[in-house]
Parts: C-alpha cells; structure tokens; sequence
C-alpha cells in the first residue's frame, strides 16, 4: 500500500518532540535503512510555535446535540481570527475535534479557545495536542535483562513469580500498535488502530481494526525537525517488557508473561493527537466510542508511554478518570527531559501512576523527569556506559516498515513504565480486589526508598515486596441487623477481626451472587431482591498482610415495600423562556420518578423534567405536571399540581452592545452584542453621528475615510418567537482617528552620473494611495525635479540625491518618505569619437579636421601636431601645410569640454608626409 506522505513545520505540537533511534540485535541493512517513496496526500501542515490547527471543544446541554449551534459557534470564533472551522469527529467523551481551514500561531491558538470558552454553552475548549514517545535514542544491542533480576537495579522478579505471573489480567498498551512476534504474539488479544490521521498513521485509512505497527519513520523536516527518523517499532517494545511469552527457550522474559497484552494503535510518525489517546484509553477500559466496536477485552492496567510539555487537559484527565473509575490503574511515563515531571502531560494528570526511570545502579537515569508528580521509579535503562544498560525487549528489524521479528535494547521512561504497567498486573491477578488506589499505596509503601536521590517518587519499585509472602488478616463472620424487606436499609456488622487496625470491603450477595455496586457497610433492598436471600461478604485488607473474606448467614427471603408521593406544585414565572420548576416534597427513598408535563391538560410531547422552560406554543395556555413515583417491588404511585396562570409573552434578556476595534480609519469595528436569550436572532445597524451608515449591517464595520472625526454606535435588534422584541444601541465611539497609510522607504534606481536618469521607486502603500515626488539635491530641492523619474545635471555633480515620496488618501494623515541618498553624483562622460583629417597631405593645401558625432553642447578645441610636437599657433580646425611640414607627418587632436563632464581628448591618426 503506498504511504501517504506528510510534513509538519517547527513549533507542531506544545511538546518535545524526541527522536526514536531503536537498536537491534540483528544490523539493519543499508537497503533496508533507506526510507521508501511516498505517494501523494499530505497531513495539514502544523502550525507555528505554540499553534494549532486541530481543537477539542465539549459543549453543554442543548449545544451538545445542536449542529447548527455549534456550527454558529465554530464561526464565530474562527473568523475572529480570519478564517473557518470544520467539525471532524466525537470523542469517547462526547466532545468535537474540529479542524480550522489553516495551521493558527499561538496568540491565535489562544484567542480561539478563549473565544469558544467564553460561550455559556462551552464547558471547555483546547488545542488538540500532538503527544511522542517518552524514549531517549541510542543505538543497542541485546545482552542480558539486568532489570529483572539483579539485586541493586533490579526489580526482584524471580521471587514475585513465584506468587503471580498475571493469569487473567489484560494490559492495554496505548502506543505505536505492535508488530506480529513469536516471543510476543501468545499473550496478544485483538486491539484497535485509534488513528484518526491516515497520513500520520502509514496505513493509508483512518480508524480500523488493525493495531499493526506500519512504521513511525519520518524524512527530513517532515515533523518540524532538522532530521529524520527509522521506526522505533516502540509499542512492541513496550509490549514485550510487560508479556513477553516465558520458558519457550528463546528471547526475552516480560514481567507479567502470563498476563494478555491489547494494543492499541495512537501514535504513528510524529507522535498521536490527544483526541486520538483520550479515546484509545476510554476504549481500552470498555468505553464506548463513537463508531468503534467495543473492547471486548476491557484492561485492568493501561499503559501510557507519552508525553507533550502542558498541563493535565480536560480531556486527558477525563480518560484517566473514566479508566480509573472502571478499576484500571492508569501506569504513564514521567518524561526524558530532566525536568520536574509536573511539566508534563500526562505524568501530571490525577490519579495517574507516574514512573521515572532508573538505570542499572538503581538510581535516577540521568535524563528521567523527577520531583513531585513522580510516584515511582523503575529500570528504564542507563547506556551512557554501554549498551548492556539498556532494556531488552522485543523489536523488529524493518527501518521503516515492518520486516522481520528482532529483539533490542533501548532506554527511557517509556521503558520504565511498562515495568510498573507489568507489576500492576501481576498485583491484580494475585488480588482481583485491588483498586487502582491500592495498586499505587502498595507500590510506594514497599518501593525502596534508599536507592534514590529525591525527585524519584516513593524509591524503586520492588516486585517481590510488592507480592510479597504477608501473614493474613484474621477475619470474623459478619452477620446482618434488620427486616429483609425492599426499601428498608439493612446493615452489616463486621464482628472482631484482627490485627487492628484494618480497612474493610463490603460486597452485598443476592443469592450467593455479588450485586454490582452493593459495597457499602449499609444496603437497601431494591426489586430486585424480591424473593432471593441476602448475605453480606467482609474482605479485611491492611499493609504487610494478606487479605481475608468473610460471609454472612443468609436472610429471609426479601419482601416488597410500600410508596409514598407529596402533592407538588409549580413555582417560577409563568412566561414563555423562564423556567417553571416542580417542588415535589416528600418522597420513598429510592424511587424512581417520572414527570409529564400538560399544556391545558394536553401532554407536551418531551417536557418530561422536573424543570420546564415555556415556549411560544404555551402562550396562552395553562399549565400542569404529573409526578409518578415507580420502583419494582413497589406499587406505582402519581400525584398532579395544580394548573397555573395563563402563560404569558416572554422577556428577552439582552446584553449592553460594546464595540471593539481601534477607530482609526481602516481598521475594522466588531460589535459585541452581550449576552441574550438563547435563540434569539439578532440584526445589526452601524450609525455616523447617529446617522445611519447605508449598507452597515454586519456585525462588523471597516471604518472609511467619511468616518474621520465623527463618533460611532451600533444598533442591535434582537427577535425571537414567543417573546417581545429588544433593540438596543452601544454607547458612541471617542471620534475617529484618521488612518496611517502603510508605506515604505522609496528607493532610487539608476546610476548617479550627470545625464543619466533616475528613478524613484515608491514601494507598497494603501491602497487609493495618490502620490507627489520631489527631487533633493543634498537635501536641497531641486527646481522642477517633481516627477517620477529625473536626469542628473552638471550641477548635481559631486552631490548626493534623494527623492521625497508624499502619499495622500482621504481620511489618513498624509504621509512623506525619503530615500537613502545615491553615491555622489560623478561626473558625466562625453559621447566622442576619433577624429579625421580630409585634405592631400602636400606643402600649401589645406587639412580639415572632421570631430564625428560628440555629445550635445560639448565645445570643441583643436591643436594640430607636426611628428608629435605641437605646431605652435595651429589651433584651428583646418590647417595650410608648410614647407617646414616636408617629410613630417602631420595629426590632429580633438578636445571636448563640457560643464559637469569629464575633458576628453581624441587624436586622429597621422597623414603621409608631404
């Protein structure tokens, strides 16, 4: 399949961008090294420093699912900063990524997020950030995995198997995608290629269900970088240092070898857009994905070995509390810059486990982030001693595309984190129980501290205390306190455990089976629970033991329970656009209620809240609600308010109307209406002087030259159906200023030599510009030297010119540029040609001297010559021979002067002798 190629100017992403250089066992041949040609299809180029081209936007409520609003809203905001916006996709989190028509600088950037977020109905908008690799480069090859077993920088991996090896655990690892290995491919579960960007993906499509790694390669300058890049084949890298397959005699061991690794594919070549990763880690936990399959294989632990310099967005975090809210423990890398890891997304999101990277000696790497946000640290790899400092794991031989299975060593937080990513999940299979919160409390609390400067988090992590052999916690049998009836709160009573203190789990049992959110000490039975028998298990849980479950006898079988509904009523204005709210009082706890709302006793088709905003189809009419209170096990019970007032006309809100913009002629006024009704339709009328400005109904105006010294408002009427019309009027301008023409300095082209012409080049200004020239001679004008173009004279000899450019429109203040001077004006040089004697050469004839074509107005003198000496009073143009002339030859010389020009001699050549 030909790859689309793409470029990405300087400054694409708020991230540090770094280079993946994947060493290998096996040497990549110098075929296989070369990159290959790319068909056409470019990616958008990227913006400048700090830009963006790609955003994500959450709108509220009716926003949410109202194109035409959000479309309203996209062109709002991009044509403030002169260009438009198109909606692409939704997130797993119920976002926009939109995509603006050009790549935005980062003043921009900002304007149109500030823009967006402004709205009401906004919750929150950002750049669409493009996330790399946290991998420091380097070339390796394979030696021994120190990492795992070595006592001082390692993790004390051989112990730990011993209690787990990560049966019935699933790692989804967010990264390159993986490509096929026979060390690897036994512990592989289907994944998904999250890619929105067919380009930066190398497969040509968008989103599939194919994780293949197809290559991150990149040419010169196309990620914004002065270099290029093979493949890191990173994911599968990162894969195998969590689940590569055990004793099958060859390769590498990973930490959780019997655990099922599922990839999915978010970054390519350059790195992965945010909205691609926050959806690959809301889809790896079983999240729903707009018009992706689900995961039928949700994670337990979620590896994350990225990183981009910014603070947590709204939607990374999102993601992370959507996967930890599911149970999963969200394992990121702390970052390869040797800074605080606070700096980086998204080692500084919430309820993350943030991991930096050590090397062989068990301290911190010397490129590993550091500091606060670190939770912990694991073997990352070290080789600025040599390549055996690196983590070995599994790779493939191809340079850019996929070629043959490979293992390699390599360095960084990304390979630090899998570490954790794989402990997490030995941690799980051996206690299904564990909270993502636990996970992280017993990985700092048996971390070793002293190996580590601090910075580091917790200290190393340590597998086998981790998994440890703990003495168990004595439990209790638990017994429960109340009628088993649907409705009436049961409560469970632990008993005596031991040792004290300890924490205690609950988990409520219908039947024998667990019911799902039932974990409190406290449970009401729900429907449910009609007819089946109840019991209550304990799980005492405390650090340095093992824990233990108990269960309760089991109760009588559950009984139904009985409703009670209050009388509501309706409270609020009762006008279309106001919200009328129902007050309900008393009610069965945990019942379920319903409402339906009534226009002069007919049902309103929707209006099925608790609040309802009129509209002007209840002009007029009066108003009721149903309240019905449902719950199974129960019998259902409805109540009616009383009707209200005839509804009435609504009163639409309005904002004060501002105008913004720098009143000079030229610029361009906006009027910001405020904030009214939502709805309501709006049109615009700029005024001069209180006088209305024909064709001025945007709700932008360009100030013209009639605008000059005069103040301006902007009238703005707003309608909407159901309510009185509003109109309101700004508060007038200060006077406008006239407008400062755009102008450069002039330049003079030509040679500055007297009787050579000039010419003043005036450059770009406004446009309508009118002009005027004058010519200076050393600052001095110079009569008549008032056009465009000027021939310099004897008198601008060994003088210095420059030429005034005066441009005038109406309503700008006029404007005047000089140019730099010319050299000094040189002397003119004189057209002569060599002159001619006509005439026979003999005693007593006459000789004329013929001068040619000289340039106009030079005066002509004439000396003759006899053998080369001066014939003494022989100044004239003809000249009689004389006897003394016999046997000499005889020549004329031409001299030319003229004012402001150099003398010039010709000699004609000589006659024959007479």
């Amino acid at each position: 399949m030909p790859q689309p190629a793409f470029r990405l100017t300087a400054g694409a992403t708020a991230a540090t961008c770094l280079s993946l250089l994947f060493g290998s066992i096996i040497p990549v041949t110098a075929a296989a090294a070369e990159l290959p040609d790319k068909a056409a299809g470019p990616v958008r180029e990227a913006a400048a420093d700090g830009g963006s081209d790609r955003f994500i936007v959450k709108f509220r409520d009716k926003a949410a699912g109202n194109s035409m609003l959000r479309d309203r809203a996209y062109d709002r905001a991009a044509g403030a900063v002169g260009t438009g916006a198109e909606e692409k996709r939704t997130t797993a989190g119920g976002a926009k990524v939109i995509e603006t028509g050009r790549p935005l600088d980062a003043a921009e950037t900002r304007e149109l997020t500030e823009a967006l977020e402004s709205r009401d109905d906004v919750e929150y908008a950002e750049p669409d950030l493009l996330l790399t690799p946290v991998m420091v480069p380097n070339d390796t090859h394979y030696n021994l995995q120190w990492d795992l077993y070595e006592d001082l920088g390692g993790m004390r991996m051989p112990e730990a198997w011993d209690l787990s090896t990560g049966e019935g655990t699933v790692v989804a690892v967010v990264d390159t995608g993986m490509t096929a290995h026979s060390d690897l491919d036994e512990n592989v579960l289907p994944g998904y290629d999250m890619m929105s960007h067919p380009g930066m993906s190398r497969d040509g499509d968008g989103r599939d269900a194919n994780p293949q790694d197809e290559g991150d390669w990149y040419g010169w300058g196309e990620c914004g970088t002065s270099d290029s890049s093979t493949s890191s084949w990173h994911g599968t890298h990162v894969a195998g240092t969590i689940a590569a397959v055990a004793n099958n005699g060859k390769g590498v061991t990973g930490i959780a070898h019997h655990a099922k690794v599922v990839p999915v594919r978010a970054l390519g070549a350059c790195g992965g857009y945010l909205s691609d990763i926050s959806d690959a880690v809301i889809w790896a936990t079983g999240g729903s994905v707009p018009d992706v399959p689900a995961n039928p294989n949700p994670a337990d632990v979620i590896n994350l070995s990225v990183g981009v310099r910014s603070s947590c967005t709204a939607s990374m975090q999102t993601a992370v509390d959507f996967a930890v809210g599911r149970g999963a423990a969200v394992v990121v890398a702390a970052g390869n810059e040797d800074e605080p890891a606070a700096n980086v997304m998204p080692a500084n999101c919430a309820d993350v486990i943030t991991v930096a990277a050590s090397g062989p000696g068990g301290t911190l790497a010397p490129y590993s982030n550091f500091g606060d946000a670190v939770d912990v640290t694991a073997p990352g790899g070290d080789m600025s001693a040599g390549d055996e400092g690196g983590i070995a794991s599994t790779v493939n031989a191809g340079a850019t595309t996929p070629a043959s299975e490979d293992y390699g060593y390599s360095q960084g937080t990304s390979m630090a984190a899998p570490h954790v990513a794989g402990l997490a999940a030995l941690m799980v299979s051996a206690n299904p129980g564990l909270t993502p919160a636990r996970i992280e409390e017993r990985l700092k609390a048996t971390a070793q501290a002293w190996y580590c400067s601090p910075g580091c988090g917790a200290g190393l992590v340590d597998a086998a205390a981790a998994l440890g052999a703990l003495p168990a916690v004595v439990a209790a049998t638990p017994s429960i306190i109340g009628a088993p009836v649907v409705g009436a709160e049961l409560t469970a009573s632990a008993g005596t455990w031991s040792p004290a203190p300890l924490t205690l789990a609950w988990q409520w049992n219908r039947n024998g089976t667990a019911i799902p959110g039932a974990t409190g000490e406290a449970y009401t039975p729900v429907a449910a629970d009609l007819g089946s028998a109840l019991t209550v298990t304990a799980t005492g849980t405390r650090d340095g033991y093992r824990p233990a479950s108990a269960t309760s006898a089991a109760t009588g079988k559950v009984g139904p329970g009985t409703l009670w509904l209050a009388l509501p009523y309706i409270t609020g204005p009762v006008m279309v656009g106001s919200e009328l709210t129902v007050t309900i009082g008393s009610y069965s706890p945990g019942a379920t209620l319903s409402y339906q709302w009534y226009r002069s006793g007919t049902v309103i088709a929707g209006a099925t809240g608790k609040a309802f905003r009129p509209t002007a189809a209840e002009e007029g009419h009066t108003l009721t609600v149903r309240i019905t209170a449902r719950q199974a096990g129960y019998t259902s019970l409805s109540s009616e308010s009383d009707p209200t007032f005839p509804v009435d006309k609504g009163i639409l809100s309005y904002g004060s109307p501002k105008i913004g913009g720098t009143l000079k002629v030229g610029n361009t006024l906006t009027a910001y209406k405020g904030t009214w009704t939502a709805g309501t339709s709006f049109s615009y009328q700029w005024l001069r002087d209180g006088k209305v400005i024909e064709s001025a109904t945007g709700n932008t105006y360009r100030l013209t030259g009639q605008d000059a010294g005069k103040t301006i408002r902007v009238r703005i009427t707003g309608t909407l159906t159901g309510y009185n019309g509003d109109t309101r009027v700004s508060a007038a301008t200060a006077k406008v200023a006239k407008g400062t023409l755009t102008a450069v300095t002039p330049k003079i082209t030509g040679t500055a030599r007297v009787g050579r012409t000039l010419t003043a080049w005036k450059g770009t200004w406004s446009p309508g510009s009118s002009f005027t020239y004058r010519w200076l001679r050393d600052g001095q004008a110079i009569k008549g030297g008032t056009k465009a173009t000027y021939k310099a004279t004897a008198a601008d000899a060994g003088r210095k010119l420059t030429v005034k450019v005066t441009g005038s429109l109406d309503g700008y203040t006029t404007l005047a540029k000089t140019s730099a001077a010319t050299a000094t004006v040189a002397k003119g040089t004189l057209t002569a040609v060599q002159p001619k004697i006509t005439g026979t050469a003999k005693v007593g004839s006459t000789l004329t001297a013929r001068t040619g074509t000289w340039t106009y107005g030079t005066t002509i003198r004439y000396q003759w010559y006899r053998s080369g000496k001066a014939v003494k009073g022989a100044t004239a143009k003809t000249y009689k021979v004389q006897a003394a002339d016999r046997g000499d030859r005889l020549k004329v010389r031409v001299t030319g002067a003229k004012p402001g020009y150099t003398t010039t001699a010709k000699y004609s050549a000589e006659t024959k002798r007479p």
